[in-house]
């Protein structure tokens, strides 16, 4: 399917964005790749986020698994 689910918590304030960039700088981070290729593509407000990351499929896909494993 292509789609996953994590759960993220960011210490930074929902307030001008900071949140959101905290958050692309996480992700980025746990997938190996540079912060511009991740983005927030929808729920930009909310507390549900879709994320855009850009990279070698098959290598997020193989990170993505592994951070679900993780989770509580």
């Amino acid at each position: 399917e292509g789609r996953h689910s994590l759960i993220a918590r960011i210490a930074a304030a929902p307030v001008d964005g900071a949140a959101n960039a905290a958050l692309e700088k996480l992700v980025a981070k746990a997938f190996g790749v540079r912060p511009r290729n991740v983005s927030v593509e929808s729920g930009a407000t909310s507390r549900q986020k879709r994320l855009k990351i850009v990279g070698n499929t098959y290598n997020l896909a193989t990170i993505a698994r592994k951070l679900e494993e993780q989770e509580p």
